[in-house]
């Protein structure tokens, strides 16, 4: 082969390859925007999953507060109706419930809880604030530690 076939085979290649060149560079962007839109939606889903798992988490902390709440509280019973060990430890899970219920307000207005999550959360503080027993803990709390629990005093006046 010789040097002017050689040249023309290169000017052959270096033509068909500016013909396809913009077919490569269209699948190359394509490629890149379909990676970019997988990658996104799964970092989408891995704080979706990290949310729900935080979420889970004060879940199950309410219901470990719950336990040392009696029955008779969740009925509408004072905290007098119980004997004074039992009254003192529901004080405290109360106290703790109260804690953990302005802890949910606030992460909710700094947008760590879901809307929906929070919609729920809510409605459950709000009705069970509503409860003697709860109503009476609260009263003291606000009374005590005026500068405290703000979330919650904006939620349950």
């Amino acid at each position: 082969m010789t040097c002017t076939e050689v040249f023309k085979l290169f000017q052959a290649a270096a033509s068909f390859f500016k013909t396809v060149a913009p077919f490569f560079q269209t699948v190359a962007s394509i490629a890149t925007v379909f990676i970019f839109v997988v990658g996104w939606r799964k970092i989408k889903l891995a704080m979706e999953q990290a949310k729900t798992t935080f979420e889970d988490g004060l879940t199950e902390q309410y219901r470990r507060i719950m336990k040392n709440i009696p029955s008779d509280i969740w009925l509408g019973s004072e905290l007098d109706a119980l004997g004074e060990k039992h009254r003192t430890r529901c004080r405290d899970a109360i106290y703790r419930y109260i804690d953990l219920s302005n802890e949910q307000a606030f992460l909710h207005s700094k947008k760590r809880v879901r809307n929906a999550t929070w919609d729920e959360w809510r409605d459950g503080i709000q009705s069970n604030m509503k409860l003697p027993a709860f109503k009476a803990v609260w009263a003291q709390v606000k009374e005590k530690c005026p500068a405290s629990f703000m979330e919650l005093r904006r939620l349950v006046p």
